[in-house]
């Protein structure tokens, strides 16, 4: 359910996939990806399972046995809050925030026991990081990691201080409207909470270390290099902490993807095969064009106004020969009914598809509707 709202977006498939990742990595026994348990009937049923297991990409290659009883990476589910409603990250701040913790708190206690009577010799195996994504499963690893007294690792994907500033800037809303609607006050917070508990913070950019946690009151650019290099001088720093700094760019999965041979003329080999390994989604976007054989423009990201698709479909519009050269597509996440969507995202597709209709693109521009993670890198 990739794009269905701002809680399925692309940071959902990153901490699957990282998840995925460490639980196959040598050295590495067990990854618990721990998230809210929901039994909603609008949601898929597969969110109210407690436990899901993350088989590795190349699971043909891996041998249970070398994985252990236990070992590996799953999802656990940990029911609080309203158990059949589905409620939007911005409003599971207290008291839910508490209520995850002291359930995530007793399966790991409970799986620290069994881990040590399975591989421990009778003594309970603890957590060797708590990895939050996220400020309210930030404000929540730093909690756990105090209890536990268990290092912490923070990844923000987006910041509460950065995303307030950019919103100010547009004038549509006051800081308190947007406060009211993001919770965003509360998640600056926690933030603040986790640069002060983690011992590293992950970026996927310098940018946003140096322009985006850098407006934070925990967190100084020039000062954290200072502090940095007296503790490698073994000189004092009085008293003073900043986390450790991280910049890792995302990476992308490639081994479920299919790479066809295209000749000269633009004609793929070996074509009465292709057909067969085409994504479902392949026939659902080419029924939009005209002419399927030009080279396609590919947009992947959700409906929201940060995400500047109505810029993409404008430039296109205006260039025609960038018209003649190629299609533009635009994977906008999951919707069924554009009425049924948050005002937000539908207020930008509805600006898209006149879009569409102001520079005549019909046959040029396909915008489907339903996608799964397997169709789309």
């Amino acid at each position: 359910e990739l794009g269905r709202d701002s809680d399925t977006g692309g940071q959902v498939k990153y901490v699957v996939e990282l998840a995925r990742v460490l639980g196959s990595t040598p050295g590495v026994y067990r990854v618990d990806l721990l998230t809210r348990q929901i039994a909603a009937p609008d949601v898929d049923w597969s969110y109210g399972e407690p436990t899901e297991m993350l088989a590795p990409r190349n699971s043909e290659n891996c041998m249970h046995d070398e994985m252990g009883e236990s070992g590996g990476a799953y999802i656990i589910r940990i029911p609080f809050g309203p158990r059949d409603k589905y409620i939007p990250k911005e409003r599971l701040w207290p008291p839910y925030i508490q209520e995850f913790v002291d359930g995530a708190l007793g399966h790991i206690m409970q799986m620290s026991k069994a881990l040590g009577e399975q591989i421990g010799g009778g003594e309970p195996i603890w957590p060797v990081v708590i990895h939050g994504h996220y400020a309210d499963a930030g404000d929540s690893a730093a909690l756990l990691s105090g209890a536990l007294n268990v290092p912490m690792v923070f990844t923000g994907h987006s910041l509460g201080r950065d995303k307030l500033e950019q919103l100010l800037k547009q004038g549509r809303q006051t800081r308190e409207e947007i406060n009211s609607m993001y919770k965003i006050m509360r998640r600056i917070e926690g933030e603040e909470l986790c640069l002060d508990a983690s011992e590293i913070i992950i970026t996927s950019t310098r940018q946003e270390v140096e322009e985006q946690w850098n407006l934070y009151d925990g967190f100084d650019v020039i000062l954290a290099k200072k502090l940095r290099a007296r503790i490698k001088r073994g000189v004092s720093c009085f008293g003073r902490y900043m986390p450790r700094t991280a910049v890792i760019p995302p990476g992308m999965e490639f081994s479920h993807i299919v790479v066809h041979d295209v000749d000269s003329d633009g004609d793929v080999e070996g074509a009465e095969d292709v057909s067969a390994s085409d994504p479902p989604i392949w026939s659902e976007i080419m029924r939009f064009f005209t002419n399927p054989r030009k080279p396609m423009i590919l947009a992947l990201a959700r409906p929201d106004p940060k995400k500047n698709l109505t810029t993409l479909v404008r430039a296109f519009g205006e260039c025609r020969p960038l018209q003649h050269l190629a299609n533009l597509t635009l994977i906008m996440g999951n919707r069924d009914n554009i009425d049924e969507m948050s005002s937000t995202n539908s207020a930008v597709l509805t600006t898209i598809l006149k879009l569409i209709d102001k520079y005549d693109l019909y046959g040029q521009v396909a915008y489907p509707k339903h996608h799964k993670q397997s169709d789309v890198p």
